[in-house]
């Protein structure tokens, strides 16, 4: 399957904008800085974390859908999926409180979080030792938090 190599955000992405996209060296979808552009498309990304510049791969969890089908890990893969994921998590952990997201809190699979800018979540899941992937309204998010998951 032909990855996209179109921003997985709205409006026609530009060079210096910031984009998520996969990252060789870290292994993870990412946060980078579109260094250069081929037509309308993202040619090349400068990866936030790492610093390392590299041609631009769609994200693995958001922008590559497989036909209905979920990931290996259960996670869903289409974008118009997200939200009907995040709606029945959601109700079904109503009775539970919101934590509000700091990253130096910990939090582990199924906490409810409460996050400033992207809202209310669940994390689906953990990945050691300190990041979290959380599923919000309309996108998944790879969050840093304050530690080891509880056992």
């Amino acid at each position: 399957m032909a990855a996209t190599t179109e921003s997985p955000y709205k409006g026609t992405p530009e060079v210096a904008q910031e984009t998520l996209s996969y990252c060789t060296s870290c292994k993870m979808d990412l946060a980078h800085t579109i260094v250069s552009m081929k037509g309308d498309k993202i040619a090349k990304v400068e990866c936030k974390t790492c610093q390392k510049t590299h041609i631009y791969r769609a994200p693995k969890g958001i922008t590559e859908p497989r036909k209905s089908k979920k990931s290996a890990d259960g996670a869903p893969t289409d974008p118009k999926t997200i939200e009907a994921e995040w709606e029945k998590l959601m109700s079904a952990q109503k009775a539970q409180p919101a934590k509000t997201y700091a990253f130096k809190s910990q939090f582990k699979l199924g906490d409810k979080i409460n996050h400033p800018s992207f809202g209310e979540g669940i994390v689906h899941r953990v990945i050691f030792p300190n990041k979290i992937e959380v599923i919000f309204r309309t996108d998944l998010k790879l969050l840093v938090h304050g530690g080891h998951p509880a056992p």
